[in-house]
């Protein structure tokens, strides 16, 4: 059994948030053909469940950067969480410094109401600014971030803090390049953590254990499958664990070129349905192979 893992924003999602037709009419093509299709993706399970069932597909879900493993059915195979005490300091260190995050947890998306409200008025103030094209496109991605579901507004961190959930995920942005490579370096020290990123914006901090790379070979096992023949499909930073496993790795033609340096090749962007290109060739490559 050979997989294909995919990645969700910049990748097998649109501008508009939503898989395109032509997408899931792929996703099914391979599946028909006895592939297992796995979405791997730095949102939370309950958000994807959302996005699978308007698009009428049902997929094992990788979720919250690794830290979760989904069946088709929605069964949890494996979670991986970041201890209380550790998102504690985190939350603390990220709180007095006045940066926007987001608590990723079983149930929910917790974020501090007036950091939402802050940070929505930036997004707001720099889209009617006069930006360049890189900065247009990172602006975009910070707004439909807001698009997930699952939020829950809190106070304080605190609050956070008082649940009785696992901590799986904490996304960290700012507009200020230097304050999110101050991020980066604070919590890239710390052996127990992974920090990745999705966007130009944002970090992001799971346990060191969880990676999409290592939850995709998880799965493999699980499944007795092999990664041998699998292709791998995304368009950042926080992709590139997984493309280490596979045999055939894809960089979107919207990923940034450090991104598809590393990838066996290059499909169109997401808005040019992309994935269903990489996943047409792939399967017409494999069937040659066999």
């Amino acid at each position: 059994m050979s997989f294909i893992a995919i990645d969700l924003d910049g990748t097998l999602l649109n501008d508009q948030n939503e898989i395109s037709e032509e997408n899931v009419k792929a996703i099914q093509y391979a599946q028909d053909r006895g592939f297992e299709v796995v979405i791997s993706t730095g949102r939370a399970y309950f958000d994807v469940q959302k996005i699978c069932e308007k698009a009428g597909i049902s997929l094992f879900v990788i979720g919250t950067n690794g830290s979760t493993i989904h069946s088709k059915s929605g069964k949890c195979l494996s979670s991986i969480t970041i201890t209380k005490d550790r998102v504690e300091a985190i939350l603390q260190w990220l709180d007095e410094r006045d940066y926007y995050y987001e608590v990723f947890t079983n149930k929910a998306i917790y974020t501090l109401k007036k950091r939402r409200e802050y940070i929505y008025q930036e997004i707001q103030s720099l889209k009617e600014a006069d930006l360049d094209t890189e900065w247009k496109e990172m602006v975009e991605v910070a707004e439909r971030q807001f698009e997930q579901f699952g939020y829950v507004l809190v106070e304080n961190y605190h609050d956070i803090l008082k649940q009785e959930e696992g901590f799986f995920n904490i996304l960290a942005c700012s507009f200020d390049q230097k304050k999110l490579a101050e991020g980066w370096n604070q919590f890239n020290m710390f052996d127990d953590l992974m920090v990745v990123s999705s966007a130009d914006n944002n970090i992001e901090i799971t346990s060191n254990r969880a990676s999409k790379g290592n939850a995709l070979e998880k799965l493999a096992l699980m499944m007795n499958g092999s990664l041998e023949q699998s292709m791998a499909i995304g368009d950042s930073n926080n992709d590139l664990s997984m493309f280490q496993k596979v045999g055939y790795s894809v960089a979107m033609g919207n990923a940034k070129d450090v991104i598809k340096a590393v990838c066996t090749t290059t499909t169109l962007k997401n808005d040019e349905n992309g994935v269903a290109y990489a996943i047409y060739r792939y399967m017409e490559n494999f069937v040659v192979q066999k």
